[in-house]
């Protein structure tokens, strides 16, 4: 069942990935993680993380450093904000906006991150909470409406 599920798994995002939403044709300023993996019992899940400022739910993502590829920003971002490592997509599943303090948009790559390590000691310990959600509890806990969209379309692997 989990290896059948990890199959399937693959799949969904390699279609994804052929029909990735676009970047507006505008270069994108962040890289988050979609850090994911199989739970005991073969379950998808999904990390979150809070944000410093509000607690709210978001991905572990931050700015792309210069001549720094989007993935490994991704891939960066997911270790500081949460402790994990793992093995990153250099292709974005799709992109999303927001609105960084309410008054500057914001572009953000979005990159699959397949967790092979979470520790519990991480740079950022001390001001995130992080959390593993199933894709259809995730996508309503964020508030952006591109990315809810993007998470909810991997309910299709629950």
């Amino acid at each position: 069942m989990f290896r059948e599920k990890a199959v399937n798994f693959r799949r969904h995002i390699d279609r994804l990935l052929g029909h990735s939403l676009k970047a507006h044709g505008r270069p994108c300023q962040q890289a988050a993680a979609v850090c994911c993996r199989f739970s005991p019992h073969g379950e998808l899940e999904l990390l979150l993380v809070t944000s410093r400022d509000t607690g709210r739910w978001i991905l572990p993502k931050g700015n792309i450093e210069r001549k720094e590829a989007p993935y490994l920003a991704a891939q960066r971002e997911a270790s500081e904000e949460s402790g994990v490592q793992g093995k990153v997509r250099k292709r974005p599943i799709g992109f999303y906006s927001y609105l960084k303090d309410g008054d500057r948009e914001l572009q953000v790559s979005v990159h699959l991150l397949r967790v092979t390590k979470d520790t519990a000691k991480f740079k950022e310990t001390e001001q995130r909470q992080k959390a593993w959600f199933r894709p259809s509890v995730a996508a309503p806990l964020v508030d952006e409406p591109q990315l809810r969209k993007l998470l909810s379309s991997l309910n299709a692997l629950e």
